[in-house]
């Protein structure tokens, strides 16, 4: 039973998404929605993420939203280290304050700023310890920032009985389609 996910994937600029009002958020946040409530029938209780930009503060934003219709459901957002906010611009930091503070728990790996790259590989691990599944939004058609979790990921299945969803863009692009075909059936 998966009990806690770990949601991650893409930055939004890794897919040149710069305006979270743009369509493809939308869709993105109703794919994970749609993944996440899946889970809840079957028992899903937390959903972390590591508070990046683009999947995992759509994601974030989705899980508040679904706290209305599944108050039992928590949002984790679990930092490298304190401070990883510190150079975004003040409207991302806005937002991610805004998420974190309506977050169930808020913590990070390292409680201190920012000293290397280690400290993202030990999150990732930490991540990888802490749930029972991991939503990876990659494709590897278009390599980015993700690739080096996915190398992780893949070698802690190996290891472990952990288990993995991986959304290609394929899959992505067939709930769309879908989406809106049902959509334009709604309209006729």
């Amino acid at each position: 039973m998966v009990k806690t996910i770990f949601v991650t994937g893409y930055k939004s600029f890794e897919l040149n998404i710069f305006k979270d009002d743009a369509p493809e958020v939308s869709y993105l946040k109703t794919f994970i929605s749609h993944k996440l409530e899946q889970l809840i029938e079957e028992g899903l209780e937390w959903v972390l993420i590591q508070g990046q930009l683009g999947i995992e503060l759509w994601t974030a934003e989705t899980v508040l939203e679904l706290k209305s219709t599944y108050p039992e459901l928590k949002l984790g957002v679990i930092t490298p280290f304190y401070g990883h906010i510190d150079r975004w611009n003040e409207q991302n930091q806005a937002k991610y304050h805004a998420i974190a503070q309506q977050a169930d728990y808020v913590d990070s790996v390292f409680h201190t700023p920012y000293e290397g790259p280690h400290q993202f590989k030990q999150t990732d691990q930490f991540m990888l310890d802490h749930t029972d599944l991991t939503l990876l939004i990659y494709d590897e058609e278009q390599e980015a920032s993700p690739k080096f979790f996915k190398q992780m990921l893949v070698d802690f299945m190996e290891k472990t009985n952990y288990t993995c969803d991986i959304v290609t863009f394929d899959e992505l692009t067939e709930f769309i389609n879908d989406l809106q075909w049902s959509q334009e059936q709604s309209f006729e």
